[in-house]
């Protein structure tokens, strides 16, 4: 029996007595020696404090330990402090827990109580903690990081700020788009910027009877001369396609991938010019009408 149990019996006992006799505090302070002598209850006020000194000790221990592994990983900033903060709520939880076990309190009830609270918050709020689910793991997997350019959720841009919830891109026209973790974690990311260099492919349609050699030393001649190329990782230049109209050659290079757009406006541009200056003809569509005269 512990000590409210007792106290309780006490006041059932001294029912109908005047709060200021004698004989009721006597018998509140007889059921506390009782208990805390016969019943061996200073052993469980002891084991009650160790544990709260100890459970304490360990909580600061834990998170002074945790702290450090956040900052010593990428999990800084907003996601690190909500983890720190998640982290903490969970300990003195059962922190809390513990010491009414000890203290003889049953938290079945409470238990079962902030399980079903838990339950229909979570069925509450499934979207957000599947953006947030998804926000974990964008960080810790980190596919991508604060000024890459990327593809991701259909939309093409540079990351500007990464949150548990969402992830801002701007796009290339300065739009700020705001989408949601789980959809750029639930399909497909491409990122530009994670490599040094990145390749530039080209296509170029001649006319059909167009000298083969010519065309292909026309274009490699733009690209020698490209101060933007990196030559000394080569490049090709060849007969890809006999299309319905056109002889289609491929042209592929290496670039920095912070030159990849100037190199591929100026290839466009400079080959165009080329081959209007070599003879090269550049084919388009034609209709041919004939017209039927009776005589």
């Amino acid at each position: 029996m512990n000590l409210l149990s007792l106290l309780a019996v006490s006041l059932l006992t001294a029912e109908g007595e005047p709060a200021a006799e004698p004989g009721f505090l006597q018998k509140i302070w007889n059921s506390v020696v009782t208990w805390f002598i016969d019943e061996r209850g200073w052993v469980m006020i002891v084991r009650a404090v160790i544990v709260i000194l100890i459970g304490l000790l360990l909580i600061k221990v834990i998170m002074t330990v945790s702290r450090k592994i956040m900052n010593r990983s990428r999990l800084r900033g907003l996601a690190g402090n909500f983890l720190l903060a998640i982290l903490k709520s969970l300990l003195v939880f059962v922190y809390l827990i513990v010491i009414m076990r000890v203290l003889g309190i049953d938290t079945s009830s409470m238990i079962a109580l902030l399980a079903a609270g838990g339950l229909a918050l979570s069925l509450a709020l499934q979207s957000t903690l599947s953006n947030f689910a998804s926000g974990m793991i964008l960080v810790s997997n980190h596919p991508f990081k604060e000024g890459d350019f990327i593809d991701a959720a259909g939309v093409s841009g540079t990351v500007e700020k990464i949150t548990l919830f969402s992830t801002k891109l701007k796009t290339p026209d300065n739009k700020v788009v705001t989408l949601p973790n789980s959809s750029v974690a639930g399909g497909n990311i491409v990122n530009y910027s994670t490599e040094e260099n990145r390749r530039v492919d080209l296509t170029f349609g001649v006319a059909y009877g167009t000298d083969i050699d010519k065309t292909k030393k026309a274009i490699e001649a733009v690209l020698d001369a490209h101060e933007l190329v990196l030559h000394d990782e080569g490049y090709t230049v060849r007969l890809s396609e006999q299309a319905a109209s056109a002889l289609v050659f491929v042209c592929r290079c290496w670039v920095k991938s912070a030159d990849y757009w100037t190199v591929y406006f100026d290839l466009n541009e400079r080959v165009t010019e080329k081959f209007g200056k070599e003879g090269i003809e550049i084919p388009y569509n034609k209709l041919d009408v004939n017209v039927k005269t009776e005589k």
